[in-house]
C-alpha cells in the first residue's frame, strides 16, 4: 500500500500542486517539500489535549516522550500522591499514572511512589520519594527515598525511570 501524495506548495513561488502531480519539483525549478505528519499519540490518549491551569497556578507537568505536556496536575492540596491505582492492596493515588502512561510503562511506576508536600508557610513545595519505590530522579542526580527536596520553578523528575514531570508556575 503506497502513501498518498499530500497537497504540496513551492516555497519560492507559491503555485500549489495536488495529490495527482508526481514530480518533487515546481516548475520554477524549488524542490517542493511534503508537509510533515506527526505520529499519532498513544490511542488512549488520542482525543485528549491538556489544559493549562490559570496563570500563576503552582504544578506539575506531566510530558510524553515527544517532550510534549501529556497533562497539567495543579497543586491545589497540602499532600498530592503520585503512582498507581491498586483497589486490592489500597493504593489510591491523587495522580495514577496508569491512565497516562502506555501498560509497559506504567509498570515501572511503584503503587506509591512519591508525594509533593507543599509547605504553606513557606510557600513551597517539597518532592518526597516514598520508601520502596523504583528510583526517583531530579535533574541529573538520583535521590534518597524518604527525604525530601525541595522543587523550584523549572525543576524536573523523573520517576521509575518512566514517568517525565516538571514543576512549573503556569
Amino acid at each position: 500500500m503506497s502513501t498518498p501524495i499530500l497537497d504540496r506548495r513551492c516555497p519560492e513561488c507559491g503555485k500549489a500542486y495536488g495529490s495527482h502531480y508526481d514530480d518533487d519539483f515546481c516548475v520554477c525549478g524549488a524542490e517542493l517539500v511534503r508537509p510533515v505528519i506527526a505520529a499519532p499519540p498513544p490511542a488512549h490518549l488520542a482525543a485528549f489535549v491538556p489544559s493549562r491551569p490559570r496563570a500563576g497556578t503552582p504544578c506539575i507537568v506531566l510530558y510524553g516522550e515527544d517532550r510534549q505536556p501529556r497533562e497539567y496536575f495543579p497543586l491545589t492540596k497540602d499532600v498530592l500522591t503520585i503512582g498507581r491505582l491498586d483497589p486490592v492492596a489500597g493504593d489510591f493515588p491523587d495522580i495514577d499514572l496508569n491512565e497516562w502512561l502506555e501498560p509497559q510503562d506504567a509498570r515501572k511506576i511503584s503503587r506509591q511512589h512519591a508525594m509533593v508536600v507543599r509547605l504553606r508557610a513557606k510557600k513551597e513545595f517539597l518532592l518526597r520519594p516514598l520508601p520502596g519505590n523504583t528510583g526517583t530522579q531530579i535533574e541529573a542526580d538520583m535521590v534518597l527515598p524518604g527525604q525530601d527536596y525541595p522543587l523550584a520553578p523549572g525543576y524536573r523528575f523523573v520517576l521509575g525511570g518512566a514517568a517525565r514531570f516538571k514543576f512549573e508556575i503556569a
